[in-house]
C-alpha cells in the first residue's frame, strides 16, 4: 500500500454508517479493482464500490454497510467476492458487487491492505504490522498466521497468486514470501532489495513480477529463488501491475506514472501523465487500460505509455 493511501488509512475512523451516496461514482477516490466475470468492481474511500460491465459506464453498488476506506477486493467468479478495509472490515457479496454484507469485523480491528480468494472456500488477508489470516470456509472463520520471523511487524502490502497456484506476499523492507499449500505455511524469499515492495503479479509463463518504491521492479522464477532487477524507467513508487492479453505488462504509480513492457517483459517504456495524479490501480478492458486513483476512473487509454504523455525510455532515470 502506497504512502498516500496509508495516509488515508491512518486518518480514517472505524465507521458503522453505510457508504456515502454519490451522483457520479467515476470521480470517487478508488484504490483497487478486481474482475468479476467480464465486469469490473472497484473500491475506495467512504465505502464506495463502483461497478462496470464494459469499463465505460459506471454505477455505484446499491448497498454497502460501511463508509470507511476499502483497500482491496477479490472475486472468484462473476457473482461472489470479498472486500476489505480499515478497522478489520471484511465485506461479502453474492451478486457481483451490487449488495454487500459485513461478514466479519476481525478481532483487533487490523488495518487490512489486501485480500485474495482462490476459490469460494480458500482466502488470505494481509495488512499492517504483519497481520495475516487464512480461511478455508469462505470467510466465515479466520485463523491468524505468522508470516516471517516471530516478532516481525513489517506491513504486508499484497497477496497474489502465481500461474502454478502458489501464493506470494510482498511487504515492507523488501520482504517477500511464498506458499505452496494455499497459505498454510510460508517461506521467506531473498529478494535482494531493502526498499518496500507494494505489489506483484504472476505472469502466464510462470515467472513472478514484484514492484515497489523508487520504481523498483524484480522479475523472478516461479519458485521465487532467483530475482533480477528490471529498469522501469522511473523512480516513482509503483502501485499496481497487470499482464495484458498480448503478454506485455502494464504498471502505474505515483505522480501519474504509466509504463508498458515489451512482450518478453524485459524492457519498459515509461511516461508521466500531465496531471501527475497518483494512480493506485489499473485494469485492461476491451483493448484499453483503465486507470484508478485519487480522482476516480480515468477513461480507457491505449495500452501504450506514449498515449499518456511523451514517453521516455526505460534506461533513463532508472533506479540503480
Amino acid at each position: 500500500m502506497l504512502p498516500w493511501l496509508l495516509g488515508l488509512i491512518w486518518a480514517g475512523q472505524v465507521a458503522a454508517a453505510p457508504a456515502i451516496a454519490l451522483s457520479d461514482v467515476r470521480h470517487a477516490p478508488l484504490v483497487a479493482v478486481a474482475r468479476a466475470g467480464e465486469g469490473l468492481v472497484a473500491v475506495g474511500d467512504h465505502g464506495v464500490v463502483a461497478l462496470s460491465a464494459d469499463g465505460q459506464q459506471w454505477r455505484q453498488a446499491r448497498s454497502v454497510p460501511v463508509d470507511g476506506l476499502l483497500t482491496a477486493v477479490s472475486f472468484v467468479d462473476e457473482r461472489q467476492g470479498w472486500a476489505v478495509g480499515h478497522g478489520g472490515v471484511l465485506l461479502h457479496s453474492l451478486d457481483g458487487g451490487q449488495h454487500w454484507t459485513l461478514q466479519q469485523r476481525l478481532e483487533g480491528k487490523p488495518v487490512l491492505l489486501s485480500v485474495l480468494f482462490t476459490d469460494a472456500h480458500h482466502g488470505m488477508l494481509v495488512g499492517a504490522y504483519g497481520y495475516a489470516a487464512r480461511t478455508v470456509d469462505g470467510g466465515v472463520s479466520w485463523l491468524p498466521i505468522q508470516i516471517g520471523e516471530e516478532g516481525d511487524d513489517f506491513h504486508l502490502n499484497q497477496v497474489f497468486q502465481a500461474a502454478d497456484g502458489s501464493l506470494f506476499i510482498v511487504g515492507e523492507a523488501g520482504h517477500g514470501y511464498r506458499s505452496s499449500d494455499q497459505g498454510a505455511s510460508w517461506q521467506a524469499l531473498d529478494t535482494g532489495v531493502s526498499g518496500s515492495l507494494w505489489t506483484g503479479t504472476g505472469l502466464r509463463d510462470g515467472r513472478v513480477l514484484l514492484a515497489g518504491m523508487s520504481g523498483r521492479l524484480l522479475l523472478g522464477d516461479s519458485q521465487g529463488r532467483h530475482w533480477r532487477l528490471l529498469d522501469s524507467g522511473s523512480r516513482e513508487a509503483i502501485s499496481a501491475v497487470t499482464q495484458l492479453d498480448d503478454g506485455r505488462v502494464a504498471l502505474v504509480g505515483n505522480s501519474g506514472l504509466v509504463a508498458i513492457s515489451d512482450s518478453q517483459v524485459a524492457h519498459f517504456t515509461s511516461a508521466q501523465r500531465e496531471d501527475r495524479s497518483n494512480l493506485a490501480a489499473l485494469a485492461a478492458q476491451s483493448g484499453h487500460l483503465l486507470l484508478f486513483g485519487a480522482t476516480g476512473v480515468i477513461d480507457g487509454v491505449a495500452p501504450d505509455a506514449k498515449a499518456a504523455v511523451t514517453a521516455r525510455q526505460a534506461s533513463e532515470n532508472a533506479p540503480r
